[in-house]
């Protein structure tokens, strides 16, 4: 039996096999829970297996039901030299400094090699691309190898944030995707386009067809919906 490890950091503790020099992503639900789609369907494809989980008094009262078996709400996965940390909630503003503290110590210590974290941003009208950050000029110009645009101004909240600087304060290479959305409902289309970069950024085969098929199927959904709207919206005709 593997041997689990417990990495503890005030309000949080991560439990789990250590696994070495590793690509480390984390997939948490922003806007159009871009990392939470991205993530599970990693899981799926790759075939990752659950290596631990993360703990905190201060997680929201929650499980998370797989297939019908209940799990953790914050899950680490890992397959080939990937590790995945997925969340199912989005991380109290509360415990981000400690959660993004107790990952960062548990990359250290397995020595992992970089950490992609997954975001999204918002924009008025969608063009399917997707924008970088770094946490280095040298991650910057490997982006910029991969013909990414680079976002070069604004705010970058929740647990990607605070990962890109405290990432850097460690001197472990950083960086973050951002999809393009409209609003804050599940977007597999976009959640889609990031997973095509992975596969450039990584040398891996993720199918992203079942999301665009998702897609699709939500698009139709709310086209039918709009017009059902618009057809109760219109006067009746009197004679």
């Amino acid at each position: 039996m593997v041997e689990m490890v417990e990495t503890e950091v005030e309000c949080c503790k991560i439990i789990s096999k250590d696994v070495e020099n590793a690509t480390v992503i984390e997939g948490s639900p922003e806007l159009g829970l871009i990392g939470n789609i991205v993530g599970w369907l990693l899981v799926e494809e790759l075939k990752m297996e659950e290596i631990g989980h993360i703990e905190s008094k201060y997680f929201p009262p929650l499980a998370v039901l797989y297939k019908g078996v209940a799990i953790h709400p914050f899950r680490i996965y890992a397959a080939d030299n990937l590790v995945l940390f997925l969340s199912d909630f989005v991380v109290p503003p509360n415990v981000t400094y400690d959660m993004t503290n107790v990952i960062v110590e548990w990359m250290k210590r397995n020595n992992s090699k970089e950490l992609i974290t997954l975001n999204s941003i918002a924009v008025r009208q969608k063009t399917n691309g997707v924008a970088a950050a770094a946490n280095s000029l040298e991650g910057l110009k490997l982006l910029g190898d991969l013909d990414l645009p680079i976002l070069p101004f604004g705010n970058i909240n929740g647990l990607s944030g605070t990962l890109l600087t405290r990432t850097m304060t460690s001197d472990i290479p950083a960086s973050c995707l951002f999809a393009e959305v409209l609003n804050q409902y599940p977007d597999p289309r976009a959640a889609a386009s990031v997973v095509d970069v992975l596969n450039r950024m990584l040398n891996i085969e993720v199918n992203s067809e079942p999301l665009l098929k998702e897609a699709e199927e939500i698009e139709s959904r709310l086209k039918e919906l709009a017009q059902a709207v618009q057809g109760e919206g219109e006067s009746p005709a009197y004679s």
